[in-house]
């Protein structure tokens, strides 16, 4: 029996690829939650990771901050999750995604799954969380409905200056715009998508910021293909071991879950960068990106 989706919703999912919107909290939470990630900005210990945006914010912010932590291990999304994934479930990842107004920043079209390592992306769902309304003119999420069907395509590395993808990772499926479906919800509201799906986002035209925390949860039966990982237990019980286990913070950038962070992130980097560093991954993209550019000429 489902906890919190219907079994409409579910087959849409499946279908799709993707299924919006869940009501996963109150909007009065949600401003809450918002309210709370601009007290943890102006923590010191923010200032500690020079690339706020891809150091804490986006693979792993819920190891370190309490306003992540709750929305990671909060009841109304792990039901969702619960019906797409089991009851059993890891927190594998989560990214903090801002636009403020008038920004340029986008997201390329592209597949999770493309650098996650994941074996079984069945038993993987991405839920999407909307701290503040999500719309076209503020540079909402846009799905490519059934691509998900295709499973996992090619994908190139590029040089992004206003991308907010680690790696510019962007897919090469021609998406025809006039197919595609844009995710529209309410403070508090999430979409749930597959990781075979491509979607990417716009920049923000309006005068109002778009906040978002997208979750990666997993079946505890899923592995990692590429090496050892990590990953929190937020549900159920993990009877296969496949994950070093990710403690919660007590407080805002406490000492204790700072190392685990510091670890975890090291793991991460490594296997989602082709088993070397980030910095000498985008150095390698960048190279790549001039030696294609150059050709083109």
């Amino acid at each position: 029996m489902s906890k919190a989706l219907t079994a409409a919703a579910i087959d849409s999912y499946r279908n799709d690829g993707f299924y919006f919107p869940c009501r996963v909290m109150s909007e009065a939470e949600a401003s809450e939650l918002r309210a709370a990630i601009e007290v943890a900005d102006a923590n010191p210990g923010a200032a500690a990771y020079p690339d706020r945006h891809n150091d804490l914010y986006l693979f792993k912010p819920h190891m370190v901050l309490k306003w992540a932590d709750t929305i990671v291990n909060h009841p109304g999304v792990l039901d969702v999750a619960e019906d797409i994934v089991g009851p059993d479930i890891l927190c594998w990842s989560a990214g903090l995604f801002r636009k403020p107004a008038r920004s340029a920043g986008y997201v390329s079209w592209h597949q999770d799954a493309t650098n996650y390592h994941l074996d079984d992306p069945s038993r993987v769902v991405r839920v999407w969380v909307s701290l503040t309304s999500s719309n076209v003119s503020n540079g909402t999420m846009v799905f490519a409905p059934a691509s998900h069907q295709l499973g996992q395509l090619p994908h190139r590395d590029t040089v992004q200056a206003d991308g907010l993808l680690s790696r510019g990772e962007t897919v090469e499926l021609k998406v025809d715009p006039a197919m595609t479906v844009p995710v529209i919800l309410s403070p508090g509201e999430a979409s749930i998508h597959h990781l075979h799906t491509a979607h990417g986002s716009g920049g923000n035209d309006s005068d109002q910021p778009r906040i978002n925390l997208v979750i990666t949860y997993i079946a505890t039966s899923v592995r990692q293909l590429v090496g050892s990982d990590t990953a929190m237990l937020v549900r159920g019980q993990d009877s296969h071991g496949h994950y070093e286990l990710e403690p919660r913070p007590v407080a805002d950038f406490d000492s204790a879950a700072v190392e685990a962070h510091r670890r975890a992130m090291a793991i991460r980097n490594r296997n989602f960068f082709g088993g070397t560093d980030r910095l000498t991954a985008l150095k390698a993209i960048m190279a790549d990106t001039e030696t294609r550019d150059g050709a083109g000429r």
